[in-house]
């Protein structure tokens, strides 16, 4: 909005100085202009590797006091380098590819991290592990078996045979392919399920790290031994405000449907000043259903930790919900998955609970209408406004436009872009919305403390916390 004022109040002294003559134009100073510049660099865990943008469309597109925007055009590398020549001073929208960020910075920070490495090849479908593992605690129908790789962000779940204390059989293998000769290591453990109130929590409870292991496409990988009794001498204060974390959930769309609740609490390989990064072991999981729906203390969940003592532990909540869409012209609709979810190194007790750490944003709107009921003729550049949530704090806004299409009659949801931005308006830029189409609008708060979404928009940290809204069905 700065950049609005900016662009209309220098109109304004281009008129009067036209009007007062000679000695006024020699007064007057026109805006300054900047070369905008930055970089956009993934640092993996192996090391830093740029982003190619040689490809990507680079602009920076400033408010120009008439509704639209001025576009001006730059250029980026291989080195994941960009430059943009002559854009005036104050705010404007930075555009790399279909992401916008809403920003007054000449030098943006687009680096990201990745606590895994950099070379990972993803397993394709004929990949399969086969399993020959004993001294597993009795299965029971909500026990959770995990194989967890975080040097190369592999995760996947495996359920056992109720009654059964040993774990055999051939099993789809999903993830990168490990590498043993890149310090692979996976961790196998069991969740054994203790019930709280009614609810399964699960608590690790058996563990066993194989040797590292290499696969190749389509191989088969034999993972044997006996998994090693963990003393679950460690508690977890299952005080969570599920009503709370629901109410936020559904406050997603008039039609939305809570789909799953989920709690866990993880433990991070390394540094969590990033924020979650990688694939992680989880130590407890409650996971529905049924719906965890109640604020209270349900009471502690029991749980071994067979991992370093350095890894910090972090707990998660993730309350989803499922909004029904159909495109112009389908028979058949599908479903959009929103959540509120939530990761913070601050673990609850008898006195903190689990809690949203931000909500939805309120009162959001299209051209001042209704954000949630379907509109016809928005145009090309319609302008959302919303009001800061009333619960926690945001400090960042990521504006999504999904497109509704119908193939062969099946509503297909596709991403257009995103934009980032602190302020609590945006006008869609030109190009992203046609005519005689159909798009839904995601507005997520984001309550990252210590970020700089304006100089470094796709950092995380160690508390982070989003919650969404969808609209109804728009059509310019």
């Amino acid at each position: 909005m700065r950049g609005i004022r900016l662009v209309f109040a220098l109109t304004l002294i281009s008129a009067s100085y036209a009007a007062l003559g000679e000695e006024a134009q020699q007064r007057f100073q026109a805006p300054s202009s900047r070369i905008i510049s930055g970089t956009e660099i993934v640092h993996y865990k192996t090391g830093p590797v740029p982003v190619d943008l040689s490809g990507e469309t680079i602009a920076a597109l400033v408010p120009n006091g008439g509704g639209g925007y001025n576009v001006f055009a730059g250029t980026g590398k291989s080195n994941g380098t960009f430059a943009i020549p002559n854009v005036p001073s104050g705010f404007y929208l930075l555009q790399i590819g279909t992401t916008y960020v809403w920003t007054s910075d000449s030098v943006v920070d687009a680096d990201s991290i990745a606590d895994y490495r950099s070379d990972i090849v993803q397993a394709d479908p004929s990949t399969t592990v086969t399993f020959d593992l004993t001294n597993l605690h009795k299965w029971q129908q909500t026990d959770f078996f995990e194989m967890v790789c975080p040097n190369n962000a592999a995760f996947n779940f495996f359920f056992g045979t109720v009654g059964e204390t040993t774990f055999t059989g051939t099993f789809p293998y999903f993830g990168a392919l490990s590498m043993g000769s890149e310090g692979d290591q996976y961790h196998i453990a069991q969740l054994i399920t203790q019930n709280l109130g009614g609810y399964p929590f699960t608590g690790l409870g058996r563990y066993i790290a194989p040797p590292e292991f290499t696969q190749a496409q389509g191989s088969n990988t034999p993972i044997d031994g006996m998994l090693k009794t963990i003393a679950k001498n460690h508690e977890f204060e299952a005080n969570i405000n599920g009503a709370d974390l629901a109410a936020q959930a559904l406050a997603a769309n008039p039609g939305a449907v809570l789909f799953d609740t989920i709690i866990t609490l993880d433990v991070y390989p390394g540094s969590f000043a990033h924020g979650l990064t990688t694939s992680t072991p989880d130590l407890v999981i409650l996971s529905s259903p049924p719906f965890l729906m109640t604020n209270g203390d349900l009471g502690q969940v029991l749980y071994g930790n067979p991992y370093p003592k350095d890894w910090p532990q972090f707990a998660s909540y993730s309350w989803g919900a499922l909004t029904s869409y159909l495109a112009p012209g389908a028979t058949n609709s599908t479903s959009l998955l929103t959540a509120v979810f939530g990761s913070t190194p601050n673990l609850p007790t008898s006195t903190s609970p689990i809690t949203p750490l931000v909500g939805v944003v309120k009162s959001p709107s299209v051209n001042r209408k209704n954000f949630f009921t379907n509109h016809t003729a928005v145009g090309i550049t319609p302008t959302l406004r919303w009001s800061p949530p009333s619960v926690g704090s945001a400090n960042n806004y990521i504006v999504g436009i999904l497109q509704l299409t119908n193939n062969g009659g099946n509503t297909v949801i596709t991403s257009v872009a995103s934009i980032y931005t602190q302020s609590r308006s945006l006008r869609i830029p030109p190009g992203l919305l046609s005519a005689g189409q159909a798009y839904v609008f995601e507005i997520a708060s984001y309550h990252i403390p210590g970020v700089n979404f304006a100089k470094t928009p796709f950092m995380n940290g160690a508390i982070s916390a989003t919650a969404y809204v969808a609209s109804g069905v728009m059509q310019p």
